[in-house]
């Protein structure tokens, strides 16, 4: 019969277990920041949408448009906030320009600014500041 450090191959018992730890802890590590980036990559796509959507009905609903009523800016960050629902209120900013190039018409500007933390195990959180405007010519 042969001895156990034979059967092994030479390594002292536990060898093994060391090199595992060190090569998963580096692999986990690495799917955990990928995993991140992929959620960092999903909200900063949504706040875009958010953006758009929010400024097509700003467009729509704005200053100019028959119903008067229609031109407060909570319902423009209400539509923001359903596209995005991790948005909240203080995130979205709503303003009507006056467009330089054509000074009678007016534009609408959706900006979202959103604070992002990542958070991977065994580092630090990182804040990340996630930004996106949109404008769009309102309609007459």
């Amino acid at each position: 019969m042969k001895p156990r450090s034979q059967l092994l191959g030479g390594r002292p018992p536990g060898q093994t277990l060391a090199e595992f730890a060190q090569v998963a802890t580096v692999f986990l590590l690495l799917i955990f920041g990928m995993m991140e980036m992929g959620i960092v990559v999903y909200r900063y796509t949504t706040i875009c949408m958010a953006a758009r959507e929010a400024a097509r009905y700003a467009m729509v609903h704005g200053p100019n448009s028959q119903n008067p009523d229609d031109a407060n800016h909570d319902s423009t960050i209400a539509v923001a906030t359903a596209e995005a629902p991790f948005l909240s209120a203080s995130d979205v900013t709503v303003t009507f320009p006056t467009d330089q190039t054509l000074p009678k018409q007016q534009d609408a500007l959706v900006s979202i600014t959103h604070n992002y933390t990542q958070q991977i195990p065994f580092m630090s959180p990182v804040t990340l500041t996630l930004t996106s405007s949109s404008r769009m010519l309102l309609s007459q």
